[in-house]
């Protein structure tokens, strides 16, 4: 009887003891877990924040291009671009400066004299820069300052700044964490609350979370002066403190912008909330585990054994699903054989190990017209001596689309007489990356408002057009909307915009996608017509003429707004290629002189350039 107390009471201790280290391991766990996501968070926020602005700046820098060919002097020109050009992003107010500060905004107002802030200075020595304080605008309300220099000929003429609402940053920091009871906000080095609720109900900081900790004791100064040092070096770490008796966990992590960083918080209830709920289910677990512990032990063994099967199982499909898209290959030259390591039902419908050379047929099949020169740019690699080889191309998808990889391969050679052996390489999806990089480019080459080419663009295209022209000829088209300034000073400039995207429109439905299209002023756009040269000149000539009759007769729109009525036609100019002029900027002068004589005879009608009857001058945006 004694022996068999003795063992309970040592079961007993065994039970309690266990109990105690456990407890001891959820709640270091817990803890552990929660500020490992509490970083997650904070990292999370500051990559948002970061991208937001940048995205912005971004934003910003493609609005400072309508200004490279603007006399940074001429005031009354820069207010007609910043009024015309209206604005990009989620700014609030965009304003242009001058080099001594002066300002004017996109409602044709002066934004006050800015030379003397931070944002204003260092833009001016040609850095994008966001300012490092949140101030108030001229309504009263708080918004956050970006700048962007304007270059012309590689010299700063002025700055272009977005004022950013405080109440779109604040939302970025909305959103609670952890049921409520996690918050994020935005500091700057000296520890000032900058973004984020200052409520003591929520964050117990004020205005200082630094300041605050140290007056309420929350950390000794060895605590305050390692978070200070830790700020100096960049870094992220986490802090835990008690203040009126609530304990809570804080991870501060750097945005890398303007030596700001990012807090998030959660308070010790909630950690202790969920370690009290582990502790308890664990409990009830114990005792019914107590209770039918031979049923549940044979039950937990299947379990097990089940449970390691769903492991390898999901193992596999993790390994097939990551390799899905990408596909090794082995070719051997003597065997003529390709081998595949991965799953290659993407590329041939169905899982194939290995294909003799003949097959290629069915990949080429798949390859969009464009890559289609595949087999000779490989025969052409092998053939050069080169080792590595790498190509982007297309390839059809099941779902009918095409989806971008890239091939990539090593030619392996026989060390004494250098003939090749064997390919080896891999193909890889790289859709997301390619068309990301392709949205970029577009956006850097394209009119935000109208979605044709730029100026800058339209040069560079037709430029690149010419060199590789060969005998093919062409027709530059230049296309003034007659009236469009009383379209914009009568019925409103949201009027204005409607008309340039119609003549956009327009002008896409009247050309096709090897022409060049682009819009090179406010209301003035540029056409680059390509034609074949095996063309008689005579169909050339009247194949240019009936285009640009169409375009005067589909371009001839009224805009109204109550009893107000704009009646806009267009007035074209055209010279020719290469019968006029060989080259971009030629082109350009010849047509804008047949446009000018358009002009001169009363608008609404075409001419192509004559040089018997027509000067080179006139009213020219080039340059």
């Amino acid at each position: 009887m004694k022996r068999r107390l003795l063992i309970l009471i040592a079961l007993l201790a065994v039970i309690i003891f266990s109990f105690v280290i456990f407890q001891q391991r959820i709640s270091a766990s817990v803890y552990e877990n929660s500020a490992s996501f509490l970083e997650e968070t904070a990292v999370l926020y500051a990559g948002t924040f970061k991208v937001k602005l940048n995205d912005q700046l971004f934003m910003l820098e493609s609005q400072a291009r309508y200004f490279t060919d603007i006399d940074m002097d001429n005031y009354n020109k820069i207010k007609q671009t910043i009024m015309s050009t209206k604005g990009v992003g989620e700014f609030k107010r965009i304003a242009v400066a001058n080099t001594s500060g002066m300002t004017i905004n996109a409602d044709g107002k002066s934004s006050g004299n800015i030379m003397m802030t931070d944002y204003f200075k260092k833009a001016m020595q040609g850095t994008a820069q966001v300012s490092s304080k949140i101030s108030l605008d001229e309504d009263g309300e708080k918004v956050l300052t970006l700048a962007v220099p304007i270059f012309q000929n590689e010299k700063v003429v002025g700055v272009i700044t977005g004022t950013f609402s405080y109440s779109i940053l604040d939302s970025i920091f909305a959103v609670d964490t952890f049921s409520g009871n996690g918050y994020s906000f935005l500091v700057d080095s000296s520890g000032r609350v900058l973004v984020g609720s200052q409520s003591k109900e929520r964050l117990c900081f004020s205005e200082n979370w630094l300041s605050f900790m140290s007056e309420q004791e929350a950390l000794d100064n060895l605590g305050i002066n390692t978070i200070r040092n830790n700020i100096k070096a960049n870094k992220t770490d986490n802090v835990r403190y008690t203040i009126n008796g609530e304990e809570r966990i804080l991870v501060y992590t750097p945005v890398n912008m303007n030596n700001w960083y990012v807090l998030s918080v959660v308070t010790a209830d909630y950690i202790n909330a969920q370690q009290r709920k582990i502790i308890w289910i664990t409990l009830v677990l114990i005792l019914v585990i107590l209770v039918v512990f031979s049923a549940i032990s044979m039950l937990f063994y299947k379990l097990i054994k089940q449970n390691e099967k769903i492991e390898k199982d999901n193992v596999r499909y993790a390994v097939t699903t990551q390799n899905a898209q990408t596909l090794v290959y082995e070719y051997d030259f003597e065997r003529k054989v390709i081998e595949f390591t991965g799953n290659s039902t993407f590329l041939f419908g169905e899982n194939l190990r290995q294909l003799p050379l003949d097959w290629f047929n069915m990949i080429e099949e798949r390859i969009h017209e464009a890559e289609r020169n595949l087999r000779s740019q490989l025969k052409e690699f092998i053939e050069s001596g080169e080792t590595m080889y790498s190509s982007e191309l297309r390839l059809l998808a099941g779902e009918g689309e095409y989806v971008w990889y890239r091939l990539s391969g090593t030619l392996i050679k026989d060390k004494e007489d250098g003939v090749p052996v064997k390919l080896i390489g891999s193909l890889v999806n790289v859709n997301a990356q390619v068309v990301h990089e392709q949205e970029l480019k577009e956006m850097a080459e394209t009119d935000l408002l109208s979605g044709l080419l730029n100026k800058v663009s339209m040069e560079k295209h037709i430029t690149e057009w010419i060199k590789n022209a060969g005998e093919s000829v062409g027709a530059f088209y230049m296309l003034d909307l007659d009236n469009f300034k009383q379209v914009n000073d009568k019925i409103g400039h949201s009027a204005g915009d409607t008309a340039i995207c119609d003549a956009a429109n327009k002008l896409n439905l009247v050309f096709s996608e090897r022409d060049f299209i682009g819009r090179i002023g406010g209301d003035e756009f540029c056409v680059f017509l390509t034609l074949p040269n095996t063309m008689p000149h005579e169909k050339m000539t009247e194949i240019i003429s009936e285009k640009a009759h169409v375009l005067n007769s589909i371009l001839h729109e009224t805009y109204t707004s109550g009893d107000i009525a704009v009646h806009v036609t267009s007035s074209i100019g055209i010279s020719l290629f290469p019968k006029q002029a060989t080259s971009y900027k030629d082109l350009f002068k010849r047509a804008d002189s047949a446009l000018y004589s358009v002009k001169e005879s009363g608008k609404n009608n075409f001419a192509i350039y004559d040089e018997n009857t027509m000067k080179e001058e006139g009213e020219s945006v080039y340059g």
